[in-house]
């Protein structure tokens, strides 16, 4: 039905760990080009889409398009074997009726197989959110990183403010405080603000979108008062991951 190889493992660890992160269990789709997958928390409070093109993969053959539920936890113990050596190779096994994975040295070509259960998914379309945001920031992946780490030192709650000169972001915890005023140019690459916006979310939600940040270079961030955080990440060879958390009420 389809075989993709795609030659780049230690990327793809970040993609897979952040996935799993979000829910053991996440609805994949293989079209004719692309492979999309729709993650959401079970308290339904993040987000997770992945778009990852054909060009992507260094093969991409799709005979039939197929869409499945899959088990994000399994599959990410699978690809966290992967060497940097390896090519990671998916296919479906008609026999088994699971997804195999197939790990192989580029340089050798010593092979290991796995096999992943799947179970037919549901038919709605696999799509964005659509938010509409007032405030819009970019950042080095690993400034956002470092934020985050700031937070998890004081408390539980990341505050951010936006105005048309910086972002502030805040946190409090028992006799702590933290503050950094991010300004355009400095902390953050650039800044568009239509509305003044001020929201928090939770540092565990946060926490998750960490784990991309060791392959993608940059981070966008987009919020509103009160309002869902869409965080984007976009790597080398065009993937794409949107990871949406909802407001700390």
């Amino acid at each position: 039905m389809f075989r993709l190889v795609y030659g780049a493992p230690t990327k793809f660890k970040y993609i897979t760990q952040t996935i799993a992160k979000i829910n053991d269990e996440g609805l994949i789709e293989v079209s004719a080009d692309a492979v999309r997958a729709w993650i959401m928390s079970p308290d339904k409070t993040s987000l997770a889409v992945l778009d990852m093109p054909s060009m992507s993969f260094e093969e991409f053959s799709v005979d039939e398009e197929a869409r499945y539920y899959i088990r994000t936890d399994e599959f990410n113990k699978i690809v966290k074997r992967a060497t940097r050596n390896d090519e990671i190779i998916l296919q479906f096994n008609v026999e088994e009726q699971a997804l195999e994975v197939e790990l192989r040295d580029k340089k050798s070509g010593f092979s290991r197989k796995f096999l992943v259960p799947v179970t037919p998914g549901a038919q709605q379309e696999i799509r964005e959110l659509k938010i509409e945001t007032t405030a819009r920031f970019s950042m080095l992946s690993e400034d956002f990183k470092a934020l985050i780490q700031d937070v998890k030192i004081v408390g539980d709650i990341l505050e951010l403010e936006a105005t048309p000169e910086a972002v502030t972001a805040r946190a409090q915890g028992e006799d702590k405080e933290y503050e950094w005023i991010m300004r355009p140019g400095d902390a953050i690459l650039d800044l568009e603000v239509d509305e003044e916006a001020k929201s928090s979310y939770t540092r565990q939600a946060l926490e998750v979108a960490t784990k991309p940040v060791g392959a993608a270079e940059t981070v966008r961030i987009s919020f509103a008062t009160n309002y869902p955080m869409k965080i984007e990440f976009t790597f080398p060879n065009g993937e794409k991951m949107d990871l949406y958390i909802a407001p700390s009420v």
